[in-house]
This record gives C-alpha cells, sequence and structure tokens, in this order.
C-alpha cells in the first residue's frame, strides 16, 4: 500500500476553504488576523467554551465572542463556531473551571447541555456556520452508545441552528467519533479502526449530510503519528478515509462543506502522544513544512473543499500557519522554497539563505517526524552543510533580522530568531520529541 504520510500527485481542484481553528485574539493580538489573511486563509472558527464559565457570566462571554465574530468578518474571514457535544456545564463558585465530561444517554444531562448550546447560538447567530463536535469528549464512557446516538444528537443541534441562525451553515465534525462506540482508548488499535467505521456510518446515514448539512474528516489514517504508531504496533495497514471515491459520493449528493481537519501538525498543542509537545513546552518553533506539504497534497487530491490547520501558540509556530496556509492556495511552492522564501521574511537579503538553511535542519529534526514509525517519514532535507546543533548555532549567529518584514506577523524579526535559537538548544540538549515514553500498544 502507498504510505500515506507521503506527498500525493496533486489535482488541479483548488481549495475554497482555507481556515484555521484558532482562540479569537485579544485586543493585543489584534494583528494575528492581518498575518491569517497574508498567510491565504479565509476562514477561521472559534471554539463555543461557554461550558467552562459560570452561569451567570454567559452572557458577558457570549458577548466577548459576538464581538470577536464581528472584528474576523469585516477583515474577510468567514467565522464558524465549534460547538462541544460531551462537556458538562461549569456552575462555580468560580469564575470558570472544567466541571467534567457527560455521557449522552443520560436524558436530563443532555437536554441541560443543548440548553446551553441553544443559548450559545442564540448569543453568536451571527456566525457564518455552526460545527458540531463529535468526540473528544462525546459518548459514553461507559461504552453504551452507538453512532445513531452521536447523529440524533447533532441533528437536534442541528435543529437549534436552523431556528436561531437559519442563515448559518452547519457541519458534523468527525473528529473522535469512535468514542461513540465502546469508548476505546485513542491509544488502541481499536480506538483508529472504529474512527473509520463511524465516519462511514455517518457518511452513509440517510437524511443526514446534503446542501443544509456538510462534514469535516479527521484525515487520521493520512497523517497522523498516534494513528500509524497504533496501527502499525498491530501490523495493520491504514485504510486513508476519505478517499476521492468517498469525497465525490457526497458531492453528488449536494453535501456542504466537505472539509478536512489535520489537527495537530501545524502546532502539536495537545496531543498525547508525542512529547514534549507545546503544551509542556509552552511554544516552541518548529517546521514541518515536508509534512504539510503532504497532508495539503492528500487533500486537494481527494477533492475536498478545503482545510482546516490549529493554532494555540501563534507566534511559537508563525512558520507551519504560514506553510499550510501558502501550500492550501498555491499547489507550486516545495517545503524548502518555502523555507526560504519564510527566511527571506525574517533575515535581510544578505543572511536570508544562511536562515533557510538552519531552518532545514530545523525541520530535519522535528517532533513530528520523530513520532512516526519510521516506514512513515519523509526524507531529510540533504545538502545544507548543517549535521549538528552547535553548527546551526553558530551559523544562526551570523544572521541579521529584516528591518521590515513584508507582511504582518505574530512578533517581530530578531523575536523570530530568538526562538530558533532556544529551539535549537534544545535540540542539542536531545530534546527533540518521540512518542510518549509511557505508551503501550493496546488492542
Amino acid at each position: 500500500m502507498e504510505n500515506p504520510s507521503v506527498s500525493a500527485p496533486t489535482a488541479p481542484r483548488r481549495f475554497g476553504t482555507v481556515g484555521l481553528y484558532v482562540q479569537p485574539p485579544t485586543a493585543a493580538q489584534a494583528h494575528y488576523l492581518d498575518f491569517y489573511k497574508a498567510c491565504g486563509y479565509n476562514y477561521l472558527e472559534f471554539c463555543e467554551g461557554g461550558f467552562a464559565h459560570r452561569t451567570d457570566l454567559l452572557p458577558g462571554y457570549h458577548a466577548e465572542v459576538a464581538d470577536a465574530i464581528r472584528q474576523a468578518q469585516r477583515k474577510g474571514f468567514k467565522v464558524w463556531i465549534l460547538l462541544l457535544a460531551g462537556m458538562k456545564q461549569w456552575k462555580g463558585p468560580e469564575a470558570a473551571g472544567g466541571a467534567g465530561t457527560f455521557s449522552a444517554l443520560d436524558a436530563p444531562e443532555l437536554e441541560e447541555r443543548l440548553g446551553f448550546i441553544e443559548q450559545a447560538v442564540k448569543a453568536l447567530h451571527g456566525a457564518d456556520g455552526f460545527e458540531f463536535f463529535a468526540g473528544d469528549p462525546g459518548g459514553d464512557p461507559l461504552g453504551r452508545s452507538t453512532v445513531k446516538d452521536c447523529i440524533t444528537f447533532s441533528q437536534r443541534v442541528k435543529e437549534i441552528v436552523g431556528r436561531h441562525a437559519p442563515h448559518a451553515g452547519f457541519a458534523l465534525n468527525l473528529w473522535a467519533i469512535a468514542e461513540w462506540s465502546g469508548f476505546p482508548s485513542p491509544f488502541s488499535l481499536a480506538f483508529w479502526q472504529k474512527q473509520v467505521e463511524l465516519s462511514r456510518a455517518v457518511a452513509a446515514e440517510p437524511g443526514l449530510l446534503g446542501p443544509d448539512c456538510g462534514v469535516v474528516f479527521s484525515m487520521d489514517n493520512y497523517y497522523r503519528s498516534l494513528t500509524l504508531t497504533a496501527l502499525a504496533d498491530f501490523g495493520v495497514e491504514p485504510e486513508p478515509y476519505p478517499k476521492a471515491v468517498d469525497v465525490e459520493a457526497l458531492r453528488r449528493r449536494k453535501v456542504k462543506p466537505l472539509l478536512g481537519w489535520p489537527y495537530f501538525l501545524v502546532d502539536e498543542c495537545d496531543d498525547g502522544f508525542i512529547t514534549p509537545n507545546n503544551v509542556v513546552t509552552g511554544g516552541q518553533s518548529q517546521a514541518e513544512t515536508r509534512y504539510i506539504r503532504a497532508i495539503v497534497d492528500h487533500g486537494r487530491e481527494v477533492g475536498l473543499d478545503g482545510l482546516v490547520a490549529n493554532a494555540s501558540f501563534v507566534a511559537a509556530e508563525a512558520l507551519n500557519i504560514y506553510a499550510f496556509g501558502r501550500m492550501c492556495r498555491e499547489p507550486a511552492p516545495a517545503p524548502g522554497d518555502l523555507l526560504d522564501g519564510w527566511a527571506d521574511m525574517i533575515a535581510d537579503k544578505a543572511t536570508a539563505p544562511a536562515l533557510g538553511n538552519v531552518l532545514r535542519f530545523v525541520e530535519n529534526q522535528c517532533n513530528w517526524q520523530n513520532s512516526l514509525p519510521a516506514r512513515y517519514r519523509i526524507p531529510d532535507f540533504q545538502g545544507f552543510g548543517l549535521s549538528n546543533a552547535a553548527e546551526a548555532m553558530a551559523l544562526l549567529d551570523t544572521v541579521r533580522p529584516r528591518a521590515g518584514a513584508p507582511i504582518p506577523l505574530p512578533e517581530p524579526p530578531p523575536q523570530v530568531l530568538a526562538r530558533y535559537r532556544q529551539r535549537l538548544q534544545r535540540i542539542a540538549a536531545g530534546d527533540i520529541g518521540g512518542p510518549n515514553p509511557h505508551y503501550k500498544p493496546q488492542r
């Protein structure tokens, strides 16, 4: 079988949606919107986090999110709201906190959750769309739920959106939908087999997907290191889903949107498998342009309408955010060319080539690659003259920051260069990431 991590041939289809799942920018981060725009993004997703706020504070919280929606829309973005299925409502006494999750089979708690979702949709009715987030958390922790329960839940949320935001789009995000069948561990083989099985079941459900209900695919078997490791541990070949035939079948049914959601690749915010990730390190600058190129090419090849990346540590992962947006917009940029283009925006003309080589060294040590089974690793950059972190740091010392970047950046070039030095220091210390040492294969 074809290695799903190796870049597939591109098809001519262009993405209409180039998206980013992010926190609404604070006042100090307002310039992030200009950065996203310059990278080629035209679509943002914000998570509705009201479940973590005390109920009497929800109106104020929703007003802030509604304002963030309007600000992004004024910049030209479409804004969708992610509605998490399985969250129990925080009720205090502190202003914010976590109440954990609930079982969707508990009728009173389900009705309560639907009530809070309705409150959120009413307050955020100006959004361009709403997305039902199937799992993580979802289902029943005792393993009694089925995919039919998930579908029923999503249909009720869709009805709420139809009543209170009739102009808005709606989609079902299949991330972690495997939780609705036996609640398997995401570190198990069973989880990833059920992820494909239940995703197919949703796609085949009569009367669910259509012009008024799209679908967002997790695409795990194409790229994700945890998925590919869990399968490889038991000698199971990954079954890439969706394939072009699956997407075309949905397109014939006029399903829209048809998006991919390759989470954790652009920003390893909390994978639980890769360690150290950005939650552990507080944000570290990396480069995964070869792997971003591969997943973007796969999304284009199967015929999706677009892809949505994620970014929790925007300043730290600015290069990856830029790479994802540019590669979604333009089929041409090869990973090395993109690294050189980014270097040109950070360093002056004379020293930009040196920074491009430093970035090649950084990418060859990236956490994502080190967490993948060896057979799924894309070949390293070659022939750029750096063999260890000490040499890379010495070369970085010769790089001079550009006086003015040609696009708005999350932070100025001198701070970007300082982040690369910090990353090289971690590499020199052997801190190059990999699978969580506590991970054990599970069927």
